[in-house]
């Protein structure tokens, strides 16, 4: 099975509960796990949220787009068009189904695909890919994809190869058939300039678990 299949079926399974992160209203003990795991996942969210929205006109590819948080919350901070692609369908059934429910069924659109298989003539101002380098064998080719389809703000986040937390992430997805890789800030660096990117367009936020990448291609 490679990689895609094991990131697609992981996530078919695990999307409801991957969408519960964002939520304030669930059982205690998954407030208490989110919070001590996946509470970076929350920081970028807040992070990347704040730091895309542009002046006049803009637009979103949402890549990884899972259950269509980010493409909700930058359609209501002002998006004219969001497109989100991801390659499972229970999440893109979920981004769907909320979008509709909040009225941004319109300006908000979703594509069951994989990244390198979605083909498109369009650029976009703001390319967004959270939790997606986590689950790439092979980054570079998705990398060089996503620079050139931005004309303006790529925001990418990066899992550190250096955190306490590393090895219970790789225990949980071992033991629940994912797949999951690390980032030093070495070769998050070297893979920007395997993929194109000028010198001095890329600035790397520590969220501690993550890194979060701006690049300006």
């Amino acid at each position: 099975m490679s990689s895609l299949d094991i990131v697609r079926d992981y996530f078919n399974r695990e999307a409801r509960r991957f969408d519960a992160i964002y939520e304030h209203n669930k059982p205690w003990h998954q407030r208490v796990v989110d919070r001590a795991f996946r509470g970076v996942v929350l920081e970028r969210f807040r992070l990347i949220c704040n730091l895309a929205p542009m002046r006049g006109e803009w637009t979103v590819l949402d890549v990884g787009c899972g259950p269509g948080r980010y493409a909700q919350a930058l359609a209501e901070a002002g998006a004219s068009r969001v497109v989100g692609i991801d390659v499972a369908a229970s999440m893109i059934e979920l981004a769907r189904s909320e979008a509709g429910r909040l009225g941004f069924g319109s300006s908000c659109e979703f594509r069951t695909s994989g990244f390198l298989d979605f083909a498109t003539d369009e650029r976009f101002d703001v390319v967004v890919a959270t939790g997606y380098y986590d689950y790439l064998d092979n980054p570079l080719p998705h990398l060089q994809k996503m620079l050139k389809l931005s004309r303006g703000k790529v925001f990418a986040t990066l899992p550190k190869r250096w955190d306490y937390r590393v090895p219970v992430r790789k225990a949980r997805f071992l033991f629940e058939r994912g797949y999951v890789r690390f980032y030093s800030r070495r070769e998050i660096l070297e893979l920007a300039e395997a993929a194109g990117l000028p010198p001095g367009r890329l600035s790397l936020v520590d969220l501690g678990r993550d890194y979060v990448a701006v690049m300006r291609p």
